[in-house]
């Protein structure tokens, strides 16, 4: 389902604490779940090219590896960004995760970029600085539009206590519209982000697509990686 109009307003609906409350109770739940299993046929098999998926925020590796085994049993060679923890947009981060890519597609060609949560907004950063190596970013529950806005609590107070990265002109540039393919998937029941901030009103109205569920079950959520796995099969642009 997609929302061609909702990401051109900047009304602002945080979550509610009670969302936020069922969000963790949704989380412990998908604790259970081990991965994905093998591929159905009816799946859109790989080409063989490369894909980098970024964590959400305070995850690591850790939470996206079984998406990459889902992928790698699709055909294509899915990385981690092997950064660590995701502590948000650092210096340290920004850099490590350019320099990431930049090595995928030395040896690989075009990179395409998956990112959960903040994970998105490393995609959009990355896509932005350098297009030519990115084939195309598919952002998952990701509030690129005005992040620091889309929580249940404002962060933009905290933004001068932030080391060595200007955050406001940060949330401004990934808003920017990417000149690589994009999807922008979206959760009307999202507990811990305005599901509004997650859609680009620059994008064609199929490329915001709605999926349903809980913010942080994302990486488990077989809806989300039929999704990405349909997207990651189109064929590469010219």
């Amino acid at each position: 389902m997609s929302e061609p109009t909702a990401g051109t307003s900047r009304e602002t609906r945080r979550p509610s604490l009670l969302s936020m409350a069922l969000e963790s109770a949704a989380f412990l739940c998908s604790l259970a779940q081990r991965g994905f299993g093998r591929p159905g046929p009816e799946v859109p098999r790989g080409d063989g090219h490369a894909v980098l998926v970024l964590p959400s925020i305070l995850r690591s590796d850790g939470e996206t590896a079984p998406a990459r085994a889902y992928l790698a049993a699709l055909g294509y060679r899915p990385f981690g960004w092997e950064l660590g923890v995701n502590f948000g947009p650092t210096a340290r981060l920004l850099a490590g995760a350019r320099d990431r890519l930049d090595r995928l597609a030395a040896a690989h060609g075009r990179v395409s970029l998956v990112g959960y949560s903040m994970g998105g907004l490393f995609a959009r950063w990355l896509a932005l600085h350098a297009p030519q190596s990115v084939r195309q970013v598919i952002t998952v529950c990701s509030p690129f539009r005005d992040p620091a806005g889309s929580l249940a609590f404002p962060l933009e107070p905290l933004f001068r206590f932030w080391p060595g990265v200007d955050l406001r002109a940060l949330a401004n540039e990934v808003e920017r519209p990417l000149a690589v393919p994009g999807t922008f998937l979206y959760c009307r029941t999202d507990g811990i982000v305005a599901w509004r901030h997650c859609i680009d009103a620059d994008a064609a109205p199929e490329d915001n697509i709605e999926v349903t569920g809980h913010h942080a079950t994302m990486p488990a959520n077989r809806q989300v990686m039929r999704i990405v796995a349909e997207r990651l099969a189109r064929p590469a642009p010219q």
